[in-house]
């Protein structure tokens, strides 16, 4: 056999091989990610005021009404105000614009002054974390064939898209919460009552009692038993 005749008949069966090689070996579980994506959003709105006083200035009130309007801004969002470093009326400004957010009801914290800021300006900067469910159905993996036993592209994807779309704040996706003090008072109350002698006595109602009155008046038969767990109950 010649070589070209040799190296025909390799290609043929290289192709042949190739040809019956399942799709699924192609396809990994990294196509389909199942996580959902949280974004950091910032949104800025420069308050204009009057020069040397603490009122808007003409057509402030209106502009800002629009700003947190268009931008969704709601209780669960972190606003920020930011004033002019050399700003004399900062606190008095500061406190107008705090009033309109409470009408919102919206709270807002106070941001360190900021050096270039135009004059006689307050930044009120809008922090929110915006969560993305995955992108399902995913159904990109071969739905039969799999030779792998590889889970199905699309197993997970409810969850996730569940999760994400009942998270209450984005943002404990990312940085998460420092848990309050735990509310010891029931169990230091009952730790009180041990040591002083004053331990209350179970109440004597529930589940066990009900049956212990099936059980006394179950030698009556089963009509007589009937009725008297009614009662008891």
């Amino acid at each position: 056999m010649t070589r070209p005749s040799l190296f025909r008949i390799c290609l043929a069966l290289g192709l042949l091989v190739a040809g019956c090689t399942p799709s699924t070996s192609e396809w990994t579980p990294a196509e389909a990610p199942k996580a959902p994506r949280v974004d950091y959003v910032r949104l800025q709105h420069e308050a204009v005021f009057k020069p040397a006083s603490p009122d808007f200035a003409n057509g402030e009130a209106s502009s800002l009404t629009s700003f947190l309007s268009e931008a969704g801004v709601t209780a669960e969002d972190h606003v920020y105000f930011e004033a002019a470093s050399d700003d004399q009326l900062s606190l008095s400004r500061i406190g107008r614009l705090a009033k309109v957010m409470e009408r919102q009801g919206v709270g807002a914290q106070t941001l360190p002054p900021a050096a270039g800021l135009a004059p006689d300006r307050v930044r009120v900067v809008v922090e929110r974390y915006v969560v993305t469910p995955p992108n399902c159905p995913n159904w990109t993996g071969p739905a039969v064939g799999d030779h792998a036993n590889q889970t199905s592209s699309n197993f997970g994807c409810s969850d996730a898209t569940n999760f994400s779309l009942m998270v209450a704040d984005p943002r404990d996706l990312v940085i998460g919460r420092t848990p309050d003090p735990a509310q010891g008072d029931a169990a230091l109350a009952a730790a009180t009552r041990y040591r002083e002698g004053r331990v209350k006595s179970p109440s004597g109602q529930g589940a066990s009692t009900t049956y212990v009155q099936q059980q006394t008046s179950g030698g009556g038969g089963g009509g007589g038993g009937g009725g008297s767990a009614e009662t008891g109950q």
